[in-house]
């Protein structure tokens, strides 16, 4: 591989662990509401994008947007200050490492940006990154738009681990590579058809495999 082009990653689920903060978190608002727990195996299977639609699903009732606005923000207080959240195995050596090699990094993120910033700042990852770029609510809907405002120059790959990041990816025209050890299943990551590695300790090797 001759270029090296730009790595966009994805934050949630991709540089940083927190599935299982997310699970306790909406574990608390569900039984304030009254209804079931979910399993961290049944978050994985279920979970997407907008996640408005994954809290319809869990039988929320979401009328109107204020809503939605206390519910988004209920679950942020409680994800926020969780003790389960970590870097993903790797992602520290896989950002520096890509830095050392002269790549462009990036984040591209639906979380709210004044927490993504902090979360960044909190776990190391800001300083290799030439943009940080969230969302300027709590809605967790798409980062479509924010993608457009990027204006990447050549070729650009997309690390996530959602299937939102893999159609991100094709609307604009980036190649993707999906990390399984996230938000949702290897089995339902296939529907993307894009290649899909278990952690971030095998990113190197598939970069280089990709053609541009």
């Amino acid at each position: 591989m001759s270029t090296k082009p730009t790595l966009v990653w994805d934050f949630n689920g991709t540089l940083l662990y927190d599935i299982e903060a997310c699970v306790n978190a909406l574990n608390v608002i569900l039984k304030a509401h009254k209804l079931n727990p979910i399993t961290l195996d049944y978050y994985k299977q279920h979970f997407g994008f907008p996640a408005a639609n994954f809290y319809l699903h869990l039988g929320m009732k979401i009328e109107t947007p204020y809503d939605w606005d206390a519910l988004a923000e209920s679950f942020h207080m409680r994800y926020i200050f969780s003790k389960t959240l970590s870097l993903q195995p790797g992602a520290m050596q896989c950002v520096q490492t890509f830095h050392q090699l002269g790549y462009t990094q990036g984040v591209l993120s639906a979380l709210e940006q004044d927490l993504l910033d902090l979360q960044m700042e909190q776990f190391g990852l800001a300083r290799p990154m030439q943009f940080i770029c969230g969302s300027r609510n709590y809605d967790g809907a798409t980062k479509l738009d924010t993608a457009k405002r990027l204006q990447l120059d050549g070729p650009v790959v997309m690390i996530g681990d959602t299937l939102h990041d893999a159609e991100v990816a094709a609307a604009m025209g980036w190649q993707c590579i999906l990390c399984s050890n996230g938000h949702q299943t290897h089995a339902r990551l296939q529907a993307a058809n894009v290649p899909i590695i278990p952690t971030l300790f095998e990113l190197q090797d598939a970069i280089q495999q990709l053609t541009f």
